[in-house]
């Protein structure tokens, strides 16, 4: 639960270009980061966190300009990146650029007057999208449809829980998937209960030793946790067909 509330408040940072709590909710994530050994963003999420809480103070002008606003639409921002994929996918259009790197001239012609292109295209479809009507400012979860819609599916969740009972109000010391019932492994009930704590340790080692004291590398090896999780602890199955090979094969060597 305290991951995904840290996804939520990351996302709400972005939709609504809130600095500081960008910075707050990445900062709650990267303990994530190391406890589940994704080594890649455990080493570089710090050393963006520490250049964008210098932002304000060595580029006061930049600080908090890290999204974009492609509507008038409340909490509608998105990241920097996000926009240039989206650019990225509107200059390389339907056919996308299969086959220009192999002509120099096509290519060069497609980088200089692809953008141009793709302008006017866009310029052109929201003079028409948006022609007699005023611009729209409302979140997309804000019309009357979308409203009804998750009304019912409240509705039905509270009638389903009525019926069937509420599963959060379970006694047994189990953890417990809710759709599958399965019944987790106690190394996995530790690994819930102490993921966090696990990464947030390593998490201030790794700022102390790398950023702070600087006595190890920024590239040094971050050791992994291999911590059980629930796509850990279930064993496959083993097919029908490979069962009746095990039996021939233990019967020709108990006959031969």
């Amino acid at each position: 639960m305290l991951m995904e509330l840290c996804l939520l408040a990351y996302v709400r940072s972005l939709r609504e270009a809130d600095f500081s709590a960008y910075l707050d909710a990445l900062t709650e994530l990267t303990p994530w980061f190391f406890a589940l050994d994704h080594t890649n963003y455990a080493r570089c999420i710090p050393i963006h966190l520490r250049d964008m809480a210098e932002l304000p103070t060595k580029h006061p002008a930049n600080a908090g300009n890290f999204t974009v606003r492609k509507s008038k639409r409340v909490i509608s921002s998105i990241p920097i990146d996000q926009a240039h994929e989206q650019n990225n996918a509107c200059i390389k259009g339907d056919g996308g650029a299969v086959g220009l790197t192999d002509n120099p001239n096509a290519l060069r012609r497609w980088m200089v007057a692809g953008p141009e292109v793709a302008r006017l295209i866009s310029d052109f479809e929201d003079v028409q999208d948006n022609m007699g009507r005023q611009a729209e400012t409302r979140h997309h979860d804000q019309t009357a449809s979308v409203q009804a819609a998750f009304k019912k599916d409240v509705n039905s969740l509270v009638s389903m829980i009525e019926e069937l009972g509420n599963p959060f109000e379970e006694e047994s010391n189990d953890l417990i998937v809710l759709d599958t019932k399965e019944v987790a492994d106690q190394e996995v009930v530790e690994t819930i209960r102490n993921a966090y704590k696990i990464g947030q340790e390593q998490f201030r080692a790794f700022i102390k030793k790398c950023i702070v004291e600087r006595t190890k590398p920024i590239a040094d090896t971050l050791r992994r946790n291999k911590l059980k999780l629930f796509s850990s602890s279930s064993k496959k199955a083993t097919s029908k067909g490979k069962q009746q090979l095990t039996l021939i094969k233990s019967d020709v060597e108990l006959f031969s």
